[in-house]
Formats: structure tokens, C-alpha cells, sequence
């Protein structure tokens, strides 16, 4: 007896779409281009590296500068440092350096500016006009007792090629103020030195005047006779005072 089915014969094979086509090429593309990289990969790694390269020179230490050794430098330290220059050398030279055995501290400058702002030195500046010279010609020292245990100051002026005694009339009427009314002054011997005596009339230290080589000097204090000790200590160093 027959089956009332009857057998087809096999389809034909099935054609792929066009986007599975697509798909299979780009695997095959993949495929083809991880097999090359790895190839590429496998040739670099077996290339030899070039001498120069493996071997390449270390790279040269970084320059350091030497410091001194540590005698030059402890040397340095200890080396005393340069005095600076009196601004008046010459006048410092003939100020007392010691008196009763009392070492002084000597400092000078020039321009009677550096003595203050008040009227008495700024009169003075303007004095050295009467003697043909300006105002920063001046020269001025000044000697004290660093301490205050000795109650004295010596004040020397002095103008090159000035003569003192001319110098003398400006420091007593231009700086001490001898022509004002109240003031009073007298002539005194200190040490065989003759001197000018000013007083103020205040209680206060006077001021004694001489004249010493080219230079003009005021020794400020209350006791006359200490006065005459700083006239004995500067004869002991340079020529004797003199004048009037």
C-alpha cells in the first residue's frame, strides 16, 4: 500500500543575506590581521638591538661646586674687618685720647650740619662764608667717655688753610653765642694755656676755649680743673697749645 504522502526532493542550498555576507568577510579580515600583527610582532622581538644602544654611555654626574675648606673658612670668620676712614683724620689726631686715665672714644665728621638742626649750628655753618670757605669745609671732632663716668667733652674745629685764631672769633660768636646778653666770658689759664672762660649763667658745665696748632677746641664741663688735665693730655701728644 502507498503513503498518501510522497517525498520532496532536498532543497536547494540556501543563499546568505547580504549583511551575513558582510559579517563573514570582516571575520575573515580580523582573522587575517591579528595573524599578521602577531607575525610583525614575532620579527621585532627577534631583530637584534644595536650595540650603541644597549650601551648606551651613563650620562655624566652633575657638576658641584667645591666649597672652601672648612680652615679657609673659619679664617674668613675670623679675620677683623676694615676700620672705616675718619672723616677729619688730622683733627682726630690732636684730640686727648685719655685723660686721668679715662680712655676717650674720638669720632669726627665734617659740615657743622652733623652737630643738629638747631640755630646755634646752623649759624655756624653759615659763618665759614666770613672766611671764605663753605660750610661742609668745616671740620669737627668730638672726644668723650663712652661710660659717662668722666663728666667732660672736648669739641675741636678745624679749617684747612684757615688760621685758628680767625676760626677762634667764629666758634666763640657764632656757636657759643658769647655776644648775647646773659652770656659772660673771662679769660682763664689751663695747664699755662691761655683760655676763654664762657658761662652761661645756668648752673650748668662751661665752656672753655683755646686754640691748639690750627684747631680751635671746647672742653665742656662744670670742673675747671679737669679742663686743665685735657689740655695737659693733649700736650703730651702734639705741640702745645697756645692762644687767647
Amino acid at each position: 500500500m502507498r503513503s498518501k504522502y510522497r517525498r520532496r526532493p532536498p532543497p536547494p542550498p540556501p543563499r546568505g543575506s547580504p549583511r551575513m555576507s558582510q559579517a563573514l568577510v570582516g571575520l575573515v579580515l580580523l582573522v587575517l590581521g591579528a595573524a599578521l600583527a602577531l607575525s610583525v610582532e614575532r620579527l621585532v622581538s627577534n631583530t637584534p638591538v644595536p650595540e650603541t644602544q644597549a650601551t648606551a654611555a651613563p650620562s655624566a654626574p652633575p657638576s658641584v661646586a667645591s666649597s672652601p675648606p672648612a680652615s679657609a673658612q673659619a679664617a674668613a670668620s675670623t679675620a677683623p674687618s676694615a676700620s672705616p676712614s675718619p672723616a677729619a683724620p688730622v683733627l682726630e689726631a690732636e684730640m686727648p685720647h685719655s685723660i686721668n686715665g679715662t680712655t676717650l672714644t674720638i669720632q669726627s665728621a665734617t659740615n657743622a650740619a652733623s652737630l643738629g638742626s638747631d640755630s646755634s649750628s646752623r649759624a655756624l655753618g653759615a659763618a665759614m662764608t666770613s672766611l671764605g670757605k663753605k660750610a661742609g669745609d668745616l671740620e669737627i671732632a668730638e672726644a668723650y667717655d663712652a661710660s659717662g663716668a668722666l663728666a667732660l667733652t672736648v669739641l675741636g674745629f678745624r679749617v684747612a688753610g684757615v688760621d685758628a685764631t680767625k676760626l677762634r672769633s667764629v666758634v666763640l660768636d657764632a656757636w657759643l653765642s658769647t655776644n648775647t646778653p646773659g652770656v659772660t666770658s673771662s679769660s682763664v689759664s689751663l695747664s699755662g694755656t691761655a683760655s676763654t672762660k664762657v658761662d652761661y649763667g645756668d648752673g650748668g658745665p662751661n665752656d672753655f676755649v683755646f686754640v691748639h696748632g690750627d684747631s680751635v677746641f671746647v672742653v665742656v664741663t662744670a670742673d675747671q680743673s679737669l679742663a686743665a688735665n685735657a689740655v695737659a693730655a693733649m700736650a703730651a701728644i702734639s705741640p702745645s697749645p697756645s692762644g687767647g
